[in-house]
């Protein structure tokens, strides 16, 4: 059986360093061997296996085992918006490799080729050869520009922030990558694809001047779009600029974020898949995503009819239950269809037969209105749960209400 891969860090400067002048790589590639005689020690040698699946067929990937973290991991929470944006990212990202990477035959490992340091240079600024001669040699340094690996676009020398905004202002604000490993019937473990999700910016921030007022400029979804694509194409050339992942099927996708005041989460815009041997990306198909708040006017505007239901919804239990005051859902919507809707119904308890006859009445409005539809609803007030109502598309209910 395979012991655990193990990435060196010449590999990782040598993908780092694509496009960089080769005296420059020689240096790097000397301040690596360096780092490597250095910081080489033994590792205990552990088999690798996976973790046994949960239910017949839950639709979730085995994973790898002893656990690996992605080197670059903590930088998620600093880099993206919201806790909504960060679960719904990931989520999608794993919806996305499932039609690529079958849970029946393939397992889940964090990724491992990019490191922190090569996700915050991707994270920066591209500059021009004209800024980089301009740069002093600390400057140079704090702005990683000596390999100049940013997809952010260049400011071109312009120092104005609100001109900075109106024509280049910072679309990525994250990269997530995702590795999927085959297991032959000996348990040997082979690398055999990744997913590498851009997590874009849906609003810019800047002042213009220090410590002043913060102002937003709303970025256009095509343009938002358009840059996550030629940035993935970008991503997909330094990788395979290693003879290591020249076989692999890469797949991406283009996640843009909600903006910081938002309670709902971003969405996927577009998604790509490149076959093994591949360098460059042939097309990439859009996804028609939203989340939104029921009831509302962007509910409304994708379908009028749900939105409607949803405010039926609320009318009837105002009318026969006093203490609730009203709900709010957020609603998935896919290619104009509800897929998933989930409810939050805020209660002041007063007994529990109320709430048991509340969670009864709630479960005949979820059939009479939500039908073919994945629904969960929790009845609640502001610190303690009191049920969970849950219904698949195949309008199979499930009321739980806790002791």
């Amino acid at each position: 059986m395979k012991k655990l891969y193990i990435l060196t860090p010449l590999l990782l400067v040598f993908l780092a360093s694509c496009g960089t002048p080769e005296s420059e790589v020689a240096d790097q590639t000397q301040t690596a061997s360096d780092e490597e005689e250095m910081n080489t020690a033994p590792v205990e040698e552990q088999e690798e296996t996976v973790t046994n699946e949960v239910g017949e067929d839950p639709g979730y990937y085995q994973t790898v085992i002893p656990y690996q973290i992605s080197p670059s991991r903590g930088l998620t929470s600093s880099n993206m918006v919201s806790s909504y944006n960060i679960e719904t990212f990931e989520k999608g990202l794993f919806d996305i490799s499932k039609s690529v990477f079958s849970t029946d035959d393939h397992v889940f490992r964090e990724g491992q080729v990019f490191t922190e340091e090569m996700v915050r240079g991707f994270l920066s600024r591209s500059y021009t050869s004209e800024e980089i001669d301009a740069m002093s040699e600390e400057e140079k340094a704090d702005n990683n520009a000596f390999s100049n690996l940013g997809l952010n676009p260049s400011t071109e020398g312009e120092t104005d922030p609100e001109t900075i905004a109106e024509e280049a202002p910072l679309y990525l604000s994250h990269i997530l990558e995702q590795n999927y490993m085959t297991q032959d019937e000996d348990g040997n473990m082979d690398f055999s694809g990744m997913t590498i999700g851009l997590a874009m910016n849906s609003e810019y921030y800047y002042q213009e001047e220090e410590y002043g007022e913060t102002y937003t400029k709303t970025l256009d979804e095509q343009e938002v779009r358009e840059q996550g694509e030629r940035m993935a194409a970008e991503i997909l050339e330094r990788i395979r600029a290693n003879e290591q992942y020249q076989d692999m099927t890469i797949v991406f996708g283009i996640f843009m974020q909600s903006g910081e005041t938002d309670i709902t989460p971003g969405h996927f815009l577009s998604t790509a898949t490149v076959e093994p041997g591949s360098n460059e990306i042939s097309s990439f198909t859009e996804i028609q995503e939203n989340y939104v708040l029921l009831p509302s006017s962007e509910a409304g505007s994708i379908s009028e009819e749900i939105n409607s239901d949803y405010q039926n919804f609320n009318r009837k239990l105002e009318s026969y239950f006093d203490s609730f005051t009203t709900s709010v859902g957020e609603g998935y919507f896919k290619d104009g269809n509800l897929e998933h809707l989930s409810i939050e119904i805020p209660v002041e308890y007063t007994s529990r037969g109320e709430v048991i006859g509340l969670a009864q009445y709630v479960s005949e409005l979820v059939q009479e209105h939500f039908r073919n539809t994945n629904v969960e609803i929790s009845i609640k007030d502001k610190s303690k749960s009191y049920a969970l109502i849950t219904k698949n598309e195949d309008d199979e209910m499930d009321v739980h209400i806790y002791e």
